[in-house]
């Protein structure tokens, strides 16, 4: 009973003591933490703001936890490009596998018509999505690491593309080339980004979606919610 108190004190003692900063947040909660300080930095001065010391600055956390999590600079900045410019496009793939997946009667046209409106929603087509994308297309030809992600997540999305494409046209019965036409309409779509980045009177959201709904209607038909037969 006399050995008990002293060992009961301290536990007291040590139960007091204020835990490390972040042992009660989970890992995702950091990992998201520190790519939305990247991505405002980035936004705010492009490639050249990228830099460890300055994201460490902007979200209050040591050098160590981007290497814990990422893998270093080049691991956050993949998961900047991925969360800032595939994030909604990738829902709208993943959704659409998902209800193949489940046999659902949601049809072809439906899934090709969400794709081609996920690339100009509000929060998609945004400045700040525009300036980081300007940013990382100049650092993807010259970082082997972004770069083979950028591969990875341009070819998933032209896949599924094409996959849409090609489900709508043999339902109707048309011959089209569907990775050539799903390429093309990516292509339309870097180039209207790139045109009302540089300059908003020359196109807007709306405009950029029409023309790229306009492109597939011109080889599978009608896809726009009331045009579909």
């Amino acid at each position: 009973m006399t050995e008990a108190g002293p060992d009961n004190s301290k536990r007291k003692r040590g139960a007091r003591k204020p835990p490390p900063r972040f042992s009660r947040e989970q890992a995702d909660v950091r990992r998201a933490m520190l790519v939305g300080a990247a991505t405002r930095c980035l936004a705010a001065g492009g490639i050249g703001a990228f830099t460890v010391d300055r994201i460490c600055k902007e979200a209050g956390v040591s050098r160590g936890l981007i290497n814990h999590h990422f893998d270093g600079r080049d691991g956050l900045l993949v998961e900047v490009y991925k969360s800032s410019l595939y994030a909604s496009v990738n829902n709208q793939i993943a959704e659409a596998k998902r209800r193949r997946a489940e046999a659902s009667d949601w049809p072809p046209e439906a899934s090709l018509a969400a794709l081609v409106r996920s690339n100009f929603s509000a929060e998609y087509f945004s400045r700040e999505n525009l300036l980081i994308w300007l940013s990382l297309w100049g650092e993807i030809a010259v970082n082997p690491r972004l770069k083979a992600a950028h591969r990875e997540l341009y070819d998933a999305y032209r896949a599924e593309l094409a996959e849409d494409i090609g489900a709508v046209a043999t339902a109707r019965g048309r011959e089209v080339d569907a990775r050539s036409l799903a390429r093309n309409f990516i292509a339309l779509v870097d180039g209207l980004w790139l045109e009302w980045c540089l300059d908003e009177s020359v196109v807007t959201p709306l405009a950029a979606e029409a023309a790229g709904f306009e492109m597939l209607e011109a080889q599978v038909g009608p896809l726009r919610d009331g045009a579909i037969s």
